[in-house]
């Protein structure tokens, strides 16, 4: 794959995905204004229980199907390619089924003693009911990305995430103003759309197997499929057992505080289901850099091309902490107003103001992550991300009940930081990338240097979209002309940007 061709997949997927994105942070909106922030709390909580069923039903099936068919598509070999994608998805519907009656069964008891929520139950059996199509739609997912199949999947993407919109609004107007319903309503109206977007996928599959070669027969494909889910599976589990734990010891901890049950549920509710939804919405563009990247770089990897991995490690870092620095700055100059026109809260502006900071550590994280995925580093990334999540773990537990919500700040910036660290010191001994501080150092500079003048502007008016759509739009061009006057931006960087307006 060209640089140009990653730049268009990644341009496509770019644009689908903040559309998704866009669509979703207004649909939740919505929802924080009918369920309210507790309502909300609880609706969050439940999607934390049902990815940890979905994690321990795909074992990285969708990474190793990512690999296998990037691997295969990139040699030529069809019958590969038809083999990897049947091997995935039979080891990922066993798994998944059995993930699926085990959340079915465990729902009261989940909900009694891990959510401390009755009205869980429902929902909870609803997610282990849809969990096997679930994980065959993200395995599709990821083989068509690996195929260059970017555009249908981006249309198939779009056409399920308005369908599920439009069919929860339409549960939720049925399910009167029981919070117990309308979580069902959400989960219920995601479930069914995402089910017929995994029979349009799999139609478009069977389709493409008919020019395909017979696939070759043999347990060689599957045991290459265990050797790569097996660190794969070993992180997602720890990694995504310890994030529901860590989830779930939030409003525990703040009950431990002082707070009532609904009042922890609210605070709960506002950080993951406002706050985040606001500072994670940019990085649609870096995911799906990532995407792209994990079967390119399998594919340098598998040939041997050290000198085109360099050069995508250096192209992705640079831009990707530009880009990352941008939007921290962002929405540091409009946390409050953000907060108050999204959902009519100080409360959220204030978090919003607080990890936008952060925002450099976790969009840096997500292009590293592709990168080690890509360059077969899973090993290394399972001890990282277990030391991080452990920690984060012993610091909720032990810092919420005595600090409060200063403790889960804390806790956040502390583990963050360091799985970071981590990551990119091992990215740049695999790929031999010298780091230059002067670079890392003058982006977030100029970035601050530009939301200075743009903050004093935002005290002298009133908070209104078209003022913050003005603010947003004066903080960005001071950045860019920062970043173009001092060199930052290279003529490299403008020359390929020209290119991929050329080349749509």
């Amino acid at each position: 794959m060209s640089g140009t061709s990653i730049a268009r997949s990644t341009l496509l997927l770019t644009a689908a995905n903040l559309a998704i994105r866009f669509v979703s942070m207004l649909f939740q909106v919505y929802l924080s204004a009918r369920l309210g922030a507790a309502g909300l709390g609880l609706m969050q909580l439940i999607s934390s229980v049902g990815m940890l069923a979905m994690t321990l039903g795909c074992a990285g099936v969708r990474v190793a199907a990512m690999y296998l068919t990037a691997e295969e598509f990139g040699r030529g070999r069809t019958g590969g390619v038809r083999s990897a994608v049947s091997w995935c998805m039979g080891y990922g519907l066993i798994l998944s089924s059995a993930a699926g009656l085990l959340l079915i069964r465990l729902a009261p008891w989940l909900a009694g003693r891990w959510i401390a929520d009755a009205r869980a139950v429902p929902s909870l059996q609803l997610l282990g009911l849809f969990l096997p199509v679930s994980c065959l739609t993200s395995i599709l997912t990821g083989c068509f990305t690996a195929c260059g199949k970017v555009r249908q999947m981006v249309l198939i993407e779009l056409a399920e995430r308005l369908a599920s919109v439009l069919l929860t609004v339409w549960f939720l107007r049925l399910a009167g103003d029981s919070v117990e319903q309308a979580c069902c309503a959400i989960f219920a109206g995601s479930a069914l759309t995402c089910a017929a977007s995994f029979l349009v996928m799999y139609g478009i599959y069977c389709a493409d197997c008919r020019r395909f070669s017979p696939a070759p027969s043999g347990l060689h494909m599957g045991r290459r499929l265990i050797r790569l889910c097996g660190p794969l599976a070993v992180n997602e589990y720890l990694r995504s057992g310890l994030s529901t734990l860590e989830h779930l010891l939030i409003p525990r901890g703040l009950r431990q505080y002082g707070a009532s049950g609904e009042r922890s549920k609210a605070t709960y509710g506002v950080i993951h289901g406002m706050v985040f939804p606001v500072i994670t919405f940019a990085s649609a563009i870096l995911f799906s850099l990532s995407d792209v990247l994990v079967p390119e770089l399998a594919r340098c990897r598998a040939t041997g091309n050290k000198a085109r991995i360099l050069h995508l490690t250096d192209r992705c870092l640079r831009l990707g902490l530009i880009f990352a620095a941008a939007v921290a700055g962002l929405l540091t100059c409009l946390a409050e107003p953000l907060g108050q026109l999204l959902y009519q809260n100080g409360e959220a502006g204030r978090y919003i103001r607080f990890f936008a900071p952060m925002v450099l550590v976790l969009y840096l994280d997500a292009v590293v992550d592709g990168m080690h995925k890509g360059l077969g580093q899973q090993l290394h990334c399972v001890r990282y991300n277990t030391l991080t999540s452990f920690l984060d773990v012993l610091f909720l537990f032990f810092l919420l009940p005595r600090w409060g919500i200063a403790g889960f700040l804390f806790s956040f910036t502390v583990t963050h930081l360091l799985n970071f660290w981590l990551s990119l010191q091992r990215l740049i001994r695999v790929t031999g990338y010298p780091i230059r501080l002067s670079f890392p150092l003058k982006v977030p500079l100029l970035a601050l240097a530009a939301v200075l003048p743009v903050r004093l502007l935002g005290q002298c008016g009133p908070e209104t979209s078209v003022s913050v759509l003005l603010l947003g739009g004066i903080y960005l061009t001071l950045d860019l002309l920062l970043l173009t006057l001092t060199g930052t931006v290279s003529r490299e960087d403008l020359s390929w940007l020209r290119t991929l307006r050329a080349n749509p």
